[in-house]
């Protein structure tokens, strides 16, 4: 009887504080770039967070839904987004212009993209070292896959060459911000790698 009244009342306690069950794992985390972040419980992975368009071409809608409007159509695969917000099968995703639309789970890549920025080409270095040999510059706006980070560079491959770029240049690495980028930075232009 005494085990039958102690699983009753931990029945009624966990209907009245059901927040109390799991909130270490819904509970703020720290980001790379400082911001508090939460884990969320539809994907069970931080928001905000950088993840990239999975198709060569993408629709952003209005609202979370097939019925919502068409804002925008985007057509640069790997291109870089901030997750905003998440339904079951939706993410409110920012683009690195500021836009705010709605894409479907399935759209979205864990694979990280980066977009080159600036305001002239960025250098791909040999080595994650300032002073290492440069290969290859790299056209602002062009999409690069990101493969690992090492204090302020982060190794890419774009073009079937892999080096070391500038992580202050690479909107969506880890640890960079999150906040859209100024138009004047902001190229989205052409896929332009040029050999040194």
């Amino acid at each position: 009887m005494n085990n039958l009244l102690r699983g009753i009342l931990l029945s009624a306690i966990l209907a009245v504080f059901p927040a109390s069950a799991g909130a270490e794992a819904n509970g703020p985390v720290p980001a790379l770039d400082g911001q508090t972040v939460r884990v969320s419980s539809f994907s069970g992975k931080p928001v905000p967070r950088f993840e990239s368009l999975k198709y060569p071409s993408v629709h952003g809608r209005k609202g979370p839904g097939f019925d919502y409007q068409i804002a925008w159509k985007y057509e640069r695969q790997g291109l870089p987004v901030v997750v905003l917000k998440e339904s079951r099968d939706w993410r409110m995703v920012r683009d690195p212009s500021g836009d705010e639309v709605w894409m479907h789970k399935r759209t979205l890549n864990g694979r990280q993209g980066v977009l080159v920025y600036g305001t002239d080409f960025v250098p791909l270095k040999a080595h994650p070292k300032a002073d290492s040999r440069v290969v290859a510059r790299i056209e602002p706006g062009v999409v690069a896959n990101l493969i690992d980070c090492d204090g302020a560079f982060c190794e890419v491959y774009v073009d079937r060459r892999k080096g070391w770029a500038p992580r202050a240049h690479l909107w969506g690495a880890p640890g960079t911000s999150s906040e859209p980028l100024k138009p004047e930075l902001l190229k989205l232009s052409g896929d332009k790698l040029v050999s040194q």
